[in-house]
């Protein structure tokens, strides 16, 4: 390689870099000198090897296109994968969490706050809500609507004959399960029985792909389990579910992902990050009552009953900051997350007592 008679950079893992220059007469002689290496960014830049004006062209437009992109591939690879559900159920919901934690790995959050703290909390009602919730709230809810549909229809299901043709199924329980959810989440944010479930979710300092689950599994079933018990004794056609629930269940996830991704023109249509992020401000913003954008897989519902809000400044959407309306901090213990809001923590105290088992002390938690 011809390289006299100019500057040669070479890459180095610490603060500096070395350059070497060689003049042309005296290839033989060389002076070294060294100056700071520049930051090479997030880990995306770094992927691909510097802060050039492609790899920026490259991130910016990612920052747009991963979360269709990565939709897509998600539910292509749930409806083709569905036969795995028997050998391992749910692995689809944890194939997304997985998927969206690197994707807030490659586009790191500037503004990101820890979560680490949180971590065994999180993983604790992910776990409760994937496996358990789900058939507690069939066991509870399906014999009585198949007892209903038994006396007053004579049948199984509501609809005997075909609803029509797959296309047209799969839209309708999308449209079905996202106008349900939209309520019911906006009914959570009124009753003061239902606020007191599903608050602690609101407490999170920051929205992240493990604490999308984080919930009390009672406020859980009501807003994401009981519409798919509703609808499964209707008579839809199964190939329709297979379509629509990973599709509704994917973009559930994605809507707390903690990365920098842009929603672009999806912000109107589906609740990207940047859209839910502000249904979790601290500060409600004035005139929307108690919350905004509570569409939680479809944004087009808040901006049909006016409870849409997404503000810009020179072109840039503004982040809000996440947390509890009421200031109440975050909480880490999971046995209160499920037990103070149905009002039986009174039993852990008691057998701590019994135990002799010292209480850990309440409040905020220390900055990180």
């Amino acid at each position: 390689m011809d390289f006299w008679g100019h500057y040669t950079e070479f890459a180095s893992p610490h603060r500096w870099v070395k350059l070497v220059h060689c003049g042309n007469d005296r290839p033989d002689k060389c002076t070294a000198t060294a100056r700071p290496a520049k930051k090479l960014g997030s880990p995306l830049v770094r992927l691909f090897g510097g802060s050039s004006m492609s790899t920026s062209t490259i991130a910016s437009a990612g920052r747009f296109l991963i979360l269709p992109v990565l939709f897509a591939g998600l539910v292509a690879i749930t409806i083709q994968g569905h036969g795995l559900d028997q050998r391992l159920p749910h692995w689809e919901t944890f194939l997304t969490l997985a998927a969206v934690i690197l994707m807030e790995r490659l586009y790191a959050n500037s503004q990101a706050v820890s979560q680490k703290a949180l971590l065994v909390r999180d993983l604790t009602s992910t776990f409760v809500n994937v496996f358990i919730a789900g058939v507690v709230t069939t066991l509870l809810v399906l014999p009585v609507l198949t007892f209903i549909n038994q006396h007053v229809f004579g049948r199984q299901y509501i609809f005997t004959s075909s609803l029509g043709p797959v296309w047209l199924q799969v839209i309708t329980i999308l449209l079905l399960v996202s106008f349900f959810r939209y309520w019911m989440h906006r009914f959570q944010h009124r009753n003061e029985f239902l606020w007191k479930l599903h608050s602690y979710h609101h407490r999170v300092t920051d929205l992240r792909a493990l604490n999308d689950l984080t919930s009390n599994p009672v406020d859980f079933a009501l807003r994401n389990l009981l519409v798919y018990v509703l609808l499964g004794v209707v008579g839809f056609d199964s190939i329709a579910f297979l379509i629509a629930v990973p599709a509704l269940s994917v973009w559930g996830i994605f809507s707390h992902c903690g990365g920098d991704v842009r929603g672009g023109w999806l912000n109107y249509v589906v609740a990207t990050p940047e859209v839910h992020r502000w249904h979790h401000t601290a500060e409600v913003p004035e005139g929307y009552g108690y919350s905004v954008n509570y569409g939680v897989e479809f944004s087009f519902w808040d901006l049909l009953f006016g409870t849409y809000y997404l503000p810009r400044k020179d072109g840039q959407v503004l982040r809000p900051h996440i947390g509890h309306p009421g200031g109440l901090p975050d909480e880490s213990s999971y046995l209160k997350v499920l037990l103070v809001p149905l009002g039986l923590y009174g039993i852990v105290s008691w057998l701590k007592r019994m135990l002799r088992i010292p209480s850990t002390p309440e409040g905020p938690q220390p900055a990180e």
